[in-house]
């Protein structure tokens, strides 16, 4: 993705609740407890999404809402803001209230399984090596595994952590023995995954443009990401950008 030319964009992206820090720190304990070795906090999680829905419902949380202030804090800053995307976006789609918080948890832990990446590989500025991109491309398949040992209930988040970088076609990875579409849910979260990730800064390279993000999903949709989910994601956060800039 990074032969896509950017400009340079401020750190920042959206409007910092300070209401929600609580939520952010919640969630960079739960990784770091992982971490550790130590058992997923569930009940923290199922907490933070219904915090996050309550005040989205409220009004007091913008999409995305939490900016980005150092890269210790990227996996909790991109699983809040993914689940903040994915549940305003599962409201357009009109799911129930129970749908959407459980599409909440599954984004805050679609990428739990990073916390088994070295952190020196998160942080990276060159490319990666074929034996690092190994290593990162492992995360689907621990994240699943961490969910499950922690919870057999969390099924459509350990379906979702598995199946978020598989494509509509099959592909992509984990590699599947018998290639087969994702699950709709799992193909939600891509999209938000990749608006958010592209959105934010990383060392190898600066934050994106929307109007360049919201070019590259169509590009790709049908291809990399479902077109229904990038129609809704697109729809959804042009606004919020508007929205944002108008602010």
């Amino acid at each position: 993705m990074s032969e896509i030319p950017a400009e340079k964009q401020p750190l920042q992206v959206g409007v910092f609740d300070p209401f929600l820090r609580e939520e952010v720190e919640a969630v960079f304990w739960t990784f770091e407890q992982v971490r550790a070795g130590k058992p997923l906090p569930v009940i923290e999680a199922e907490a933070v999404a219904h915090s996050l829905h309550v005040s989205m419902r409220l009004g007091t949380a913008a999409v995305p809402q939490i900016p980005l202030r150092a890269m210790n804090e990227y996996n909790a800053v991109h699983g809040i803001n993914v689940a903040l995307i994915a549940m305003a976006a599962a409201e357009r789609m009109q799911l129930d209230e129970r749908a959407v918080r459980a599409i909440g948890i599954a984004g805050l832990l679609h990428d739990i399984g990073m916390v088994r990446v070295p952190v020196e590989l998160i942080a990276k500025a060159e490319q990666l090596t074929d034996e690092e991109r190994a290593i990162v491309t492992r995360h689907p398949v621990n994240g699943a595994s961490i969910i499950i040992e922690s919870d057999a209930s969390l099924d459509l988040a350990a379906v979702v952590a598995y199946e978020h970088h598989i494509k509509p076609d099959g592909s992509g990875y984990p590699a599947l023995i018998y290639p087969r579409a994702s699950s709709r849910i799992a193909r939600l979260i891509a999209v938000c995954d990749a608006y958010h990730a592209l959105r934010s800064p990383r060392p190898f390279r600066d934050a994106w443009p929307a109007d360049i993000i919201f070019s590259f999903l169509q590009q790709r949709a049908g291809f990399d990401f479902d077109s229904e989910m990038v129609d809704i994601v697109s729809k959804l956060m042009r606004e919020v950008e508007k929205q944002a800039q108008g602010n």
